[in-house]
């Protein structure tokens, strides 16, 4: 059967499901589908996902994605980095599936829907500038520890349009209030397809994040104690909206089970978030290109 690319919802638990999730990726858009490039949502950059294969729901499928992208090196930061876009995934005729994008969980169809439950490691960011990953102008903010998170998506099409929803909710991570804390966060999200013919696919999507006062502090608060570490002035942000992004995809067959696909966003903060003494740069752009083999 022919395959498609398809497009993961949504930044990372236990087991092979957790070491699967930290690989960093850069999440695409479906023929119809499409989520962010920015992943399984959430604060940090390194939270892409990537784009994966898609077979008929009752056979097996697996997917291998390899590629490179360009992203912040934190929410908010106006520095960035080349990251490594690695993808690997395995589905079963039943729904269940262990992936890079989404960890551990289940997938399925009702009321013209699909739904994804899922658990997987949440983000994380570190407060240090470490090959790809984190930056020193995040020093005395300590590391956002990646911590086991549990999700749901759910996705539903309306004429050409198809909208999307997910909420995931990170656990608590030590006793470190400042970036242990439980948190919530919400997204919401439309996309469709532009373009399609001889040359591929093209499709849109504009997706808004949300999170609870525990996700807003976590990234982009400054406790009293971090402020005398960093030198950030103290800021308690609450919850509400976190951002707005904008994002495109092109995707290309490349024979029957591989296809190459590009995919960029750009993602605007918005309220406490933006107002952050962290943020560098309300704007936060991300790009990528991967070629994806499935079977």
């Amino acid at each position: 059967m022919k395959r498609k690319l398809r497009s993961s919802l949504f930044t990372r638990g236990t087991g092979a499901a957790c070491l699967l999730a930290f690989i960093p990726g850069l999440s695409l858009a479906d023929d119809a589908a499409t989520s962010s490039v920015y992943g399984q949502r959430g604060a940090s950059s390194r939270g892409l996902t990537v784009a994966t294969g898609e077979g008929a729901a009752e056979e097996w499928l697996f997917y291998g994605t390899l590629g490179a992208g360009y992203a912040p090196r934190y929410s908010g930061s106006d520095e960035y980095s080349a990251v490594p876009i690695i993808g690997l995934g395995v589905r079963s005729p039943g729904g269940f599936f262990l992936s890079t994008d989404h960890g551990l969980g289940w997938e399925t169809q009702a009321l013209d829907s699909t739904f994804r439950f899922y658990l997987a490691p949440s983000a994380s960011r570190k407060d240090h500038k470490k090959g790809f990953e984190g930056s020193d102008k995040l020093r005395g903010m300590g590391d956002i520890e990646s911590r086991a998170q549990i999700g749901m998506d759910a996705e539903t099409t309306l004429g050409p349009v198809t909208l999307s929803a997910t909420i995931a909710h990170a656990f608590k991570k030590g006793d470190d209030r400042d970036v242990g804390s439980a948190y919530t966060m919400f997204n919401l999200g439309a996309s469709t397809t532009v373009y399609e013919g001889s040359a591929g696919a093209i499709s849109l999507a504009l997706s808004s994040t949300f999170g609870d006062g525990n996700y807003m502090r976590t990234w982009y608060g400054v406790s009293g104690k971090q402020s005398a570490k960093s030198g950030y002035r103290k800021y308690s942000p609450t919850g509400g909206l976190e951002s707005v992004a904008l994002g495109a995809t092109w995707t290309v067959p490349l024979g029957k089970s591989w296809a190459w696909t590009t995919a960029a966003e750009a993602r605007r903060l918005y309220g406490d978030a933006a107002d952050s003494p962290i943020v560098k740069d309300r704007a936060q752009y991300t790009i990528g290109t991967m070629v994806t083999y499935s079977y």
